[in-house]
């Protein structure tokens, strides 16, 4: 199992929310190619970058572009150590993915853009998820929030290898754009509907536990990647995120026999109450 590091931009800063909320953020202060470097010297093989207005807003700002172009720079003067990125945020173009790729970004993750058009393909109308918007008081633009309905043609077989699809759950309930809007559809049937698509590699993050240090709730987990098991045989991989606050919460998910093949931890980092190098030390292969 990887230990992913997580790094939340918000107009270049280094933050991280309680819950996905924007109104409930706290600011650290700190230079993002300056962490990358960190977790690369404690043994981190992979880090998590999220532009967390790019979620909300369906586009990665221009600045935290630039900051991630210095952050993939200093992984790259880091080079005795292998560590590979990945990036989400408002990814919803395949010119986007291309533009990741190449600044040297490893994996993209992409949610909304792709999630939405299986939630529409289960007989949910365009009006069925302009009220659901309009519940969390956002209006919902199809084109900001699927501007290339066909993005999953245009992703050929080899780039998919390379795309981390994002299901971000509420309780039973899939969250998009920057998890401001719910929609009650079974994560584990947008899973195996992707992975038909050939999608093999899934984020599931608890939203409800995200950035509280509450601790993992691994029946979450357990409940959708079994689900998903019952309904596709193929191998597919996933990482999980959401809540993560002790050395404990990693050992549950270790001992927990579920196929998660990472990670994410974001907020115990910061706040010191996980060490890295220790945890990457007992448990990454």
């Amino acid at each position: 199992m990887i230990i992913i590091p997580a790094i939340d931009l918000k107009k270049s800063k280094v933050v991280r929310l309680y819950k996905g909320k924007f109104e409930k953020v706290t600011s650290y202060g700190l230079n993002p190619e300056e962490i990358v470097k960190d977790f690369i010297l404690k043994g981190a093989q992979r880090i998590h970058v999220v532009s967390l207005l790019g979620a909300k807003e369906g586009k990665t700002l221009d600045q935290d572009i630039r900051v991630i172009e210095n952050m993939v720079k200093m992984r790259n003067l880091m080079a005795i150590r292998k560590c590979a990125i990945q990036i989400g945020g408002g990814i919803r173009r395949k010119d986007e993915v291309k533009q990741f790729f190449s600044i040297g970004i490893d994996y993209v993750i992409i949610g909304t853009a792709i999630v939405l058009p299986q939630i529409l393909e289960a007989n949910f109308t365009i009006s069925d998820i302009s009220r659901a918007y309009a519940f969390a008081d956002r209006k919902f633009f199809v084109n900001r929030e699927i501007p290339e309905p066909d993005i999953m043609d245009k992703i050929s077989n080899e780039i998919k290898k390379r795309v981390i699809v994002s299901v971000d759950v509420s309780r039973d309930s899939v969250a998009l754009s920057g998890w401001q809007v719910t929609i009650p559809i079974e994560p584990s049937w947008v899973i195996s509907k992707l992975a038909e698509k050939n999608f093999s590699s899934f984020m599931i993050t608890d939203t409800s536990r995200d950035g509280t240090l509450y601790g993992i709730d691994i029946d979450v987990f357990a409940r959708i990647i079994n689900k998903v098991r019952k309904l596709t045989a193929k191998n597919l991989e996933f990482i999980v995120g959401g809540g993560i606050g002790s050395e404990q919460d990693i050992e549950i998910i270790s001992q927990s026999n579920l196929p998660i093949t990472g990670v994410v931890i974001g907020k115990a980092l910061y706040e010191q109450k996980i060490d890295l190098h220790a945890i990457i030390k007992q448990y990454q292969p």
